[in-house]
């Protein structure tokens, strides 16, 4: 009997993983999202940030923002609709005392998984430090392994940061739905 199980092992590793994808898949597509529909848009106050970046004409200057749910939610769109290849959708951003809660779409190999991560966010001489605590797609926690490779992931998008920081964050603080953001230019 155990020459037989140990035979036929990778068929039934194979078959559990095609069940579980099966039912992952059913389950993806047929799941409905509860939470609000960004608009691909940004806010004004946040695209005045962005232009004067680009120009880089306002060194020196101090700027101060507070950004809602909506207007984080909102960029999240803007910016997925300018990289199509980025496979997300229906972005949201739920801001607490503790940091931020992001939730999305997934699309991979044709499955449509929710997908969600709670992180926080510190100043570390004026440029922003994430550290991601918690990752899920499909309302499963995925294993530490792969949120330590998105970590890693996110802090090399970040590095340009101490080369070049196009601006000096100065304040960042975390309400209830709110995040107030206070700068120089470089």
């Amino acid at each position: 009997m155990r020459t037989w199980l140990r035979r036929w092992r990778n068929v039934w590793i194979s078959l559990a993983f095609l069940l579980a994808w099966g039912l992952a898949w059913i389950g993806s597509t047929a799941r409905q999202v509860d939470w609000p529909e960004a608009v691909p848009q940004l806010d004004p106050e946040i695209a005045a940030i962005r232009e004067k970046v680009i120009a880089g004409e306002s060194a020196g200057e101090s700027f101060s923002i507070v950004v809602t749910e909506q207007s984080a939610s909102d960029a999240v769109a803007w910016f997925l609709r300018r990289h199509p290849r980025v496979p997300f959708s229906r972005p949201w951003v739920e801001i607490g005392p503790d940091g931020l809660t992001g939730r999305g779409l997934a699309h991979l190999f044709g499955l449509n998984a929710p997908v969600y991560g709670r992180a926080s966010i510190v100043l570390r001489d004026g440029a922003p430090v994430i550290t991601l605590h918690e990752l899920g797609v499909a309302g499963a926690v995925v294993p530490g392994f792969v949120r330590q490779a998105i970590q890693s992931e996110v802090e090399s998008q970040f590095d340009f940061w101490q080369d070049n920081p196009p601006v000096e964050i100065r304040r960042l603080e975390f309400g209830a739905g709110t995040m107030t953001v206070e700068g120089v230019y470089r």
